[in-house]
């Protein structure tokens, strides 16, 4: 944990930045910076109905005090509903009114989250003060924005008028934590399976890059926040965190930035056509054989985008650019409705031969497929590891470590998903080397040696996730990964 009274960052300001963090001394890839715990959690915006003890998804069943969901006796007395919801809508007699889909997005949800910020601003001034109070909220852009007039309706006026809050709270202060939660908050796992959001005041001050050098992880009982250094980190470098996907094009991060937290990147990565010769916004041309397409000028949102061979004269807009994404987009977001099985491979190796021509090979959309098939492979009815033939192997393998050298690029270090794809990464490699040794292909010798790196990625895959709650999906594999390595190890020590 974080050393007692010692700090390994310190907190300064600029007319850029604001407030940020630097580290105060030098940091290994890997080492604790601090941990922070939310001031708030609860429910995201637009959420369909869930329990308010442990967002599980719920059908029907109602707190018998308030007359709110929750699933079970249990998340009833939760001492995060108890003390928040639970007693404010019992005293106003305000119930949550039936719903025809119990999982389509509910508005009345919206309200908890806003309303458990207040209450723990009510509860600790003190804390409020020093660590929330001087947030960004961008009120007046905010303003702006077809979201206000709804957060003043379903969250300020619902609270304060229908609640009777008006005693405690005013409409300003309401609609003013509706901003800083919707610039600063964290979405985060929850023991239920749906991701809610928190408020962390010591995270929401690191500064934002395309390029992170900080990952953090979240434990699901407390929703306690733990932040390591993703690289070696020099004593004065700006700790910076990634408030984007970091495998999103450019377009779609620079509009995810400015609609939601109110600013333009201009970063290394962003301010580069090739996004640092990863290529993830590159397309190929269509009219033309050798160039490929590109922007111009990835700063400017409405720039122009063109063909890199001289003599081919293509040209598009942004505006088109952002429309073609949008349509893939949605068809990618398809396939990831899709319950994991054959089907759930074979429709996205339709769809990665259906844009082959298109997008560059290393483009967001593909590998995003790519990503997917990397974990489906081995997994699935029909795709079994252990009865995949070497070719389909060498294709997990060879999507494993594309995934990785995009990662070593724009999420360099140690995160969750190079850990992953590590472990996905140790399967072919085992089986292919087994595979040549099985066909005389190779000797024992060789296979020794060929073993070693599946090995390697076993044991960098189970350090990684060793730090993150142990009842995820990524802890889990930690463990298996582990337990794999070990096995591994012995099985090569009696060969």
């Amino acid at each position: 944990m974080e050393e007692k009274n010692q700090r390994h960052y310190d907190v300064l300001q600029n007319d850029r930045y604001g407030r940020y963090l630097v580290a105060n001394k030098d940091l290994d890839s890997g080492e604790l910076i601090f941990t922070d715990t939310p001031f708030a959690f609860g429910p995201k915006p637009d959420t369909c109905p869930l329990c308010l003890g442990c967002y599980a998804a719920v059908e029907g069943r109602l707190c018998s005090k308030c007359g709110w969901p929750v699933c079970s006796e249990e998340c009833e007395a939760a001492p995060a509903h108890v003390a928040a919801e639970c007693a404010v809508f019992s005293a106003a007699n305000v119930r949550f009114q039936p719903v025809e889909d119990w999982t389509a997005a509910s508005i009345q949800l919206d309200c908890i989250t806003p309303l458990r910020v207040l209450l723990a601003k009510e509860k600790d001034p003190e804390r409020w003060e020093r660590e929330v109070s001087s947030m960004e909220a961008h009120t007046e852009a905010r303003k702006q924005r077809p979201t206000w007039a709804a957060d003043q309706v379903n969250v300020v006026d619902f609270l304060i008028d229908h609640c009777k809050l008006g005693d405690r709270f005013d409409k300003e202060l309401a609609q003013r934590v509706c901003g800083i939660l919707e610039v600063n908050s964290v979405e985060v796992p929850s023991r239920g399976g749906f991701s809610i959001r928190a408020i962390y005041p010591r995270l929401a001050i690191a500064a934002h890059s395309c390029v992170p050098n900080i990952v953090h992880s979240i434990l699901q009982n407390d929703y306690e926040v733990r932040v390591r250094a993703a690289v070696p980190i020099k004593s004065g470098d700006m700790l910076q965190l990634c408030y984007t996907y970091a495998l999103s094009p450019t377009l779609v991060r620079q509009d995810y930035l400015l609609e939601s937290k109110f600013f333009k990147c201009e970063c290394a990565r962003c301010a580069d056509p090739t996004e640092l010769g990863t290529h993830l916004s590159t397309l190929k041309c269509q009219k033309c054989d050798n160039g490929v397409i590109m922007a111009s000028n990835p700063l400017d949102a409405e720039g122009e985008w063109n063909c890199t061979e001289k003599k081919c004269e293509f040209k598009t807009s942004s505006a088109a650019m952002r429309k073609m994404l949008a349509v893939v987009q949605a068809e990618v977001d398809q396939l990831d409705a899709l319950p994991p099985g054959p089907q759930s491979i074979e429709q996205r190796e339709a769809v990665l031969n259906k844009y082959k021509s298109v997008f560059h090979p290393r483009h967001s959309l593909l590998i995003s497929i790519k990503h997917a098939l990397a974990q489906l492979y081995g997994r699935v009815e029909g795709y079994e590891i252990d009865e995949l033939p070497d070719i389909v192997l060498e294709r997990k393998a060879e999507f494993c470590r594309l995934l990785l050298t995009t990662l070593d690029v724009v999420m360099p270090g140690e995160s969750r998903m190079r850990g992953m794809m590590l472990y996905e990464l140790h399967a072919p490699l085992m089986f292919l080397a087994r595979s040549e040794f099985g066909a005389g292909l190779i000797t024992q010798e060789k296979l020794k040696e060929r073993l070693q790196e599946p090995i390697k990625c076993l044991a960098e895959a189970a350090r990684i996730l060793s730090r993150e709650d142990p009842h995820s999906p990524e802890g889990i594999t930690g463990q298996i990964a582990h337990q794999s390595m070990e096995q591994l190890k012995a099985s090569l020590e009696s060969l």
